[in-house]
Parts: C-alpha cells; structure tokens; sequence
C-alpha cells in the first residue's frame, strides 16, 4: 500500500532529476570541452529546465504529502486540507521557532518567510517528517470532520468547513510542538557534524559521514550535513597566496581550476558518488531486472533498465532508488546504506579524491556524475583517482548486482515467514481451482502471474484472502501483487506445484 502511495512521488522526483540534468549539461562551462552552447534561447531552454527540476526537488514533502492525502478519498477536499495544513505548519515554524539555530535548519519552501529590522526569519526544514506528519492530520480531519452530527457543538458548520478548522488547529499545534522539539534534533546533527570535522582525515569519521547524508538525503534533510561539509570549516580550509581562505569541500575543489592548482584531499565527500552513480545503482537495476522470470514482463521493462541506469551515470542521484527501497524493501536498503558508507573510508584510503565544481541548493545537487568523471580523467593528476573510482567501481557493481538478486530471489520475506507462506500458497491453490488448473507461474519484480487453463474456476471468495495488495485479473491469468516477496513467492509455489504433482503422480 505504501508503495502504492509513494509510486507517482518517485516517478516525479526521476523526472525532477532528468530535467536538473538537461539544464546542467546545457549550461556548465565546465562541459564546453565536448561543445559550446551559445545560443541564448538553447540556453534559456537549460534554465526553465534546471528551474522546473528544482523547484520539484525542492517541493517533494509537499508532492508526497498530496499524492498520499489525494488516495484517502473520492474528492479534492483532503488536497485542499494538506495545502492548507501544510502552510499553517510552515508558518507557525516560522514565527516560534528558535532563530538561532544553524542556517541550513531553514527552508525557504513556498517562499515564506518575514522580515524585521534585524534579520529575516524562514520556516524550520523537516523534510518528509513534516510531511507525513501533516498527512497524518488530514487524513484524521477529513475523517473527523464527517463523523460530527448535526446537533453537535459546530453542528451549524458544514462538513468541509469542520475540516478546515480541524486542520488549521491541529497543524498549528504541530508546528508549535515541532518549534519546541526540533532543536533536539538539529543539536544532535550539529554535534556529529563537530565530530567528524574534528579529524576529516579519519576514514571511519567519513564512513559515517556517508551514512549520514544518505540516511538523512531520504527524510529531505541532507542539507544539514551536506552543507557544513561543503561549504563551510568543517569540510576544511585552504589558505592561497593571495592571501584568499576557501572553506568546504567543494569549494575548494571549485576554487583548485581557477587558480591553476591542484590540492590532495579535497573531494573527499564527493568521490564515493562516482562509484555510488555509474557502478554500484546499475548493478542493482541490472539485479532488479534479472530478478524479473517473466519474459513479457523483462521485455517490457527492458527500456525502463536502460533509462534508469542512464539516468543514474549521467544524472548522479541515487535518491529516487533509496525512496523506492524504502517502501518496497527495506532490508536492502539498509544493505546499500551500510555499503555506501563504507565507500567513503575505502576510497579515502586509497588516496581517491574527484569533486565536482558547485554552487548552488545542496539538495538538488548531483554530485558523481559519468560528465564530471570524463571532465577530470583528461586531467593528469587524477588519473589515479579516476583508475580507483573504476577499479572500486567494478568490484561494487558485481556486489550490487549479486546482492540485489540474492535479496529478490531468496530473502524478500515480505509474507513474514515461510509458515505464512506456504498458507497462502494452499489459498492460493484452492482460490485458482487447484494445481491442475495452473500452466504456469513466473514474477515481475513486485508481482506474480499465474497462468491458468481455466480462469471460469477462480473463486472470488478465496482470492479476497490470499493477501495480495492488488489482484488483475486478464483473458487467461491473475496478476497478484506481493511486493518484494514476489520472487520468492514464486519459487515456493513452484516447489510445492512439483511436490503435489509428484506425490499424485506416485499414488
């Protein structure tokens, strides 16, 4: 269900990054070695593009918050709920929040934000916590606000309008209670930030570094670590001639071309993503595809393999796999945390250091790019880092492609346990008419289709408790969509087919 909910959000962020990319390439100087852009309208094309892109990536706790309000109901008012709830949230972070925290505890979503004579005060960043959160409000108001009756205390407002006060109440408590609570959480962070910038030279320090800024990239909050790395002390400091001090990671990579130099170590927060962006995500695509018994199915998701993997090398983002992860299969996704961490201690190690020149919203960045990777190799003093990111970069791509399939095809447990299991199977067998009626069983990735050689003998009572989130019923099969489980699913009913087949072969 939640995959369902969450589905139309990640096909969107895809898109948010595709569009990010097509402006990058159009208007990066840093590109203009393969060719030089110079017309103004191809240009202008790359800014409404970049724009549209960030402004999605940006705005994804708001796109989840409505996709997941908008399923609840047969009516636009719960869409109508989430905006406004979402806006009195916001404000009220604005107002009460505590101003003296880190600035990138901020966010200027939706363009809020007030003005003194002192400074000028922005809502409190929280990601998809403050998202799912309201979504929780307005799914409770929507429902709250149907049950009253007409003789009850606000009997003489209308059902829509109980909605509205429901939500503008609850939500304003929410950003109160979220002003009082959420300093604990940007205090936690500051703190990990201090440790590792205490020795950024420590591979374990970076390793959890990486663990954060994924971990925290999936809540939409990656610019709490992110930014102090790049941008700031914590990320280190290069003192130039001219007398010029560069702090951050990036911006000292930034800085290194424009003064004609070059300085060991920095990039360290960035290289792990070329490894992460054009190796490690296409080995799991790659797993994810193979995973796939059905050949209707691998040929139909043949060109979505190939878009995503272009996607992941030219776009460098690994975020809308992570989300889809999350909802679909968590125990890989902590797989693939743990791993990508780890990255950020082994390349360190073997003296691996590639940036990427930036200057803009660290949450739609796309560090670890196959453009920025073909930009530095041509450079002579990377080469050795460039022989690393490919050499790691081959060993984690069959990592990845072996542990994806293993997970899909032996591990996936979403049916919690083999004894469940194999109930449902024998549902399974009763609902579909026995095992003589089925031809065949193959898997996509999250379903199993079931050929029969009668489809008149389903029984519609029995599908209804086999568990399946969804059931499609075509001309001679049944579509069941068991999630993450499908494959092992699948590779149960076969081994219980062939166990009753024999047995009744042998009696």
């Amino acid at each position: 269900m939640l995959y369902d909910n969450c589905r139309l959000p990640i096909r969107i962020l895809c898109f948010a990054f595709v569009l990010i990319a097509i402006g990058y390439l159009i208007q990066n100087d840093n590109v203009n070695i393969f060719y030089t852009i110079s017309n103004s309208y191809i240009r202008l094309l790359g800014q409404v593009s970049y724009r549209i892109g960030h402004f999605l990536v940006i705005n994804m706790p708001l796109i989840f918050l409505v996709n997941l309000v908008a399923k609840r109901a047969n009516s636009g008012m719960p869409v109508l709920l989430a905006i406004i709830g979402y806006v009195t949230f916001l404000v009220m972070t604005m107002f009460f929040n505590d101003h003296s925290l880190v600035s990138q505890a901020y966010t200027n979503a939706m363009g809020l934000s007030y003005t003194t004579n002192a400074d000028t005060y922005y809502p409190l960043q929280t990601g998809m916590i403050g998202s799912f959160a309201v979504a929780l409000i307005t799914r409770y108001s929507y429902l709250q606000s149907r049950k009253k009756s007409i003789y009850s205390f606000f009997g003489f407002l209308n059902e829509d309008t109980r909605a509205i006060l429901y939500e503008l109440v609850l939500c304003g408590i929410l950003g109160f209670l979220t002003c009082l609570i959420w300093p604990f959480f940007i205090t936690i962070i500051s703190d990990l930030v201090t440790w590792i910038a205490e020795d950024i030279s420590d591979p374990y320090r970076l390793s959890a570094y990486g663990l954060l800024d994924r971990g925290l990239s999936i809540l939409g909050l990656n610019n709490l670590i992110r930014y102090p790395f790049w941008y700031t002390a914590s990320g280190g400091t290069y003192a130039a001639i001219s007398g010029t001090t560069v702090l951050g990671d990036v911006s000292i990579w930034s800085y290194m071309p424009e003064a004609m130099l070059t300085y060991s170590g920095a990039g360290r927060f960035i290289t792990p993503y070329y490894v992460i962006n054009m190796f490690a995500l296409p080995g799991m695509y790659l797993g994810m595809y193979f995973t796939i018994s059905d050949k209707k199915e691998r040929h139909r998701h043949l060109l979505f393999l190939i878009g995503a993997i272009f996607m992941s090398v030219l776009c460098g983002n690994p975020l809308p796999l992570e989300l889809l992860l999350l909802v679909t299969s968590p125990l890989l996704l902590i797989a693939h945390l743990v791993l990508s961490a780890s990255l950020f201690g082994i390349l360190f190690l073997n003296s691996a250091f590639m940036g990427f020149s930036y200057s803009s919203s660290v949450i739609s960045a796309m560090p670890g790019s196959f453009v920025d990777y073909i930009i530095n190799i041509r450079i002579p003093e990377y080469f050795h880092a460039s022989l690393v990111i490919l050499m790691v970069g081959i060993i984690f791509f069959i990592i990845y492609l072996l542990m994806t399939i293993i997970y899909y095809r032996y591990l996936a447990f979403d049916l919690v346990g083999s004894d469940r299991s194999k109930i449902i199977i024998s549902r399974l067998f009763d609902a579909v008419g026995g095992t003589d009626n089925i031809k065949s069983v193959s898997n996509s990735l999250f379903n199993v289709t079931i050929d029969l050689e009668d489809t008149e003998k389903i029984s519609y009572d029995e599908i209804k408790k086999v568990g399946a989130k969804n059931i499609t019923e075509t001309k001679s099969s049944l579509i069941l969509d068991f999630g993450s489980a499908s494959a092992v699913l699948k590779r149960n009913i076969l081994k219980m087919l062939k166990k009753m087949r024999r047995g009744s072969e042998n009696y």
